[in-house]
C-alpha cells in the first residue's frame, strides 16, 4: 500500500469500498474529485488521519486502502 507523507495532498479518483462504507465515506464528503491531505498517523493506531474540506477524519488502514487517488 503506497502512503502519503505527511501535509501531501491527493485527489481521490475511484472508489472500491462496499457500498456501506461508500455510503459512510459520502457522509464525511468524501468521494471521487475530493482533495484530501495526510496528516500524522501513528502506525501503531492501525488508522489513517486524513483532513477533507477542514475537517481531520479517521480512516482504518484497511478501508483506506479501498480508495484510489493520485497526488497532487
Amino acid at each position: 500500500m503506497e502512503i502519503l507523507k505527511e501535509n501531501e495532498r491527493a485527489i481521490i479518483i475511484d472508489l472500491q469500498g462496499s457500498a456501506t462504507l461508500n455510503q459512510y465515506l459520502l457522509v464525511h464528503g468524501i468521494t471521487i474529485g475530493t482533495v484530501f491531505s495526510m496528516n500524522y498517523s501513528p502506525s501503531y493506531a492501525g488508522l489513517i488521519n486524513l483532513t477533507v474540506g477542514g475537517k481531520m477524519i479517521s480512516l482504518r488502514s484497511r478501508d483506506f486502502i479501498t480508495l484510489e487517488w493520485i497526488r497532487i
